[in-house]
């Protein structure tokens, strides 16, 4: 069976998201084609904006609660 290559927009946009509901700079973009690097930073504002807005990645949270408790 043969595998299909992933949509490189996609996968950016992916990228993105993870990288700003991490809390991480949208400097840290490593795309450089225009197209791919919007998909990055569309990405990058959905996640930061759940960042913002106090979401968390739950392995965040578990290492907060194992550290208090």
């Amino acid at each position: 069976m043969k595998r299909v290559k992933r949509d490189m927009t996609e996968r950016a946009h992916r990228l993105g998201y993870n990288q700003g509901l991490k809390g991480h700079a949208k400097e840290r973009c490593p795309f450089q084609e225009a197209y791919k690097r919007g998909q990055w930073m569309a990405g990058w504002r959905q996640g930061h904006a759940y960042y913002v807005a106090g979401y968390r990645m739950p392995q965040e949270v578990w290492a907060a609660q194992g550290a208090s408790g």
